[in-house]
């Protein structure tokens, strides 16, 4: 008891140490990411919201493209390049190295 009296700033500094630290993957979780895709023949926003909008609804998802991309509509052209929210863990990182600066605008 003695021990905890003595160093209870420790403690405390341990405690906003972990609570930090919990809040920070938190974030990191939440965060969105972004690749860029070239829109093939035949496809839609809502044939792109299914394959990556995982948990977030497709209508808020469209929603997001349109947005980031400046679209004045959902209608897509093929050979059009588009950013699209996706969730980290389905960024395919072999792509990260042939992505030059040029390619995000």
């Amino acid at each position: 008891m003695t021990f905890i009296k003595n160093n209870s700033y420790l403690l405390v500094t341990l405690g906003l140490f972990l609570l930090f630290s919990f809040a920070f993957i938190k974030k990191l979780e939440n965060e969105v990411a972004y690749e860029q895709i070239v829109v093939a023949q035949g496809d839609t926003l809502w044939t792109y919201s299914k394959e990556y909008a995982e948990d977030i609804p497709s209508e808020q998802w469209i929603d997001e493209v349109v947005k980031v991309n400046h679209l004045s509509s959902t209608t897509i052209r093929a050979g059009e390049k588009l950013r699209i929210p996706v969730i980290p863990a389905k960024i395919e990182y072999n792509h990260i190295a042939t992505n030059s600066v040029e390619d995000v605008e």
